[in-house]
């Protein structure tokens, strides 16, 4: 099996962010494969369909304004890239600036879609 590499990750994670900047929830279910795991946060069970997807990402065009979202990639092994992402948005019903800081595990396929993402944050507002 073909290592992942590093410009698949930093598309996936440039796709990712566009997604989330456009608040286009339904650009999310495309950069995953037919079967991968999402863990939004390391407790919870992981979403392992594409309409969950759309479910948990449809609160961001309700909830978020002003998105930026930036990233640099940390490591990359055969299998598992590692990037470190901050992200800045106005929570629409606070009025609130929200400052997010986190770590992203993610593990892509041959196709570049991804099978595993795991996600760490902290948030300051």
């Amino acid at each position: 099996m073909p290592d992942m590499t590093m410009q698949q990750l930093d598309k996936w994670l440039k796709n990712m962010g566009k997604a989330w900047e456009e608040k286009n929830p339904k650009a999310i279910p495309p950069l995953f494969a037919d079967t991968f795991e999402y863990y939004e946060t390391p407790f919870e069970k992981p979403f392992t369909s594409k309409k969950q997807l759309i479910k948990l990402w449809q609160d961001v065009p309700i909830s978020q304004k002003d998105i930026q979202f930036k990233y640099d990639i940390v490591s990359l092994t055969q299998d598992l890239g590692i990037a470190h992402w901050t992200a800045e948005f106005t929570r629409i019903k606070e009025g609130k600036k929200a400052h997010l800081d986190g770590i992203f595990l993610i593990k892509l396929n041959t196709s570049g879609l991804c099978t595993l993402f795991r996600q760490w944050w902290v948030s300051k507002e």
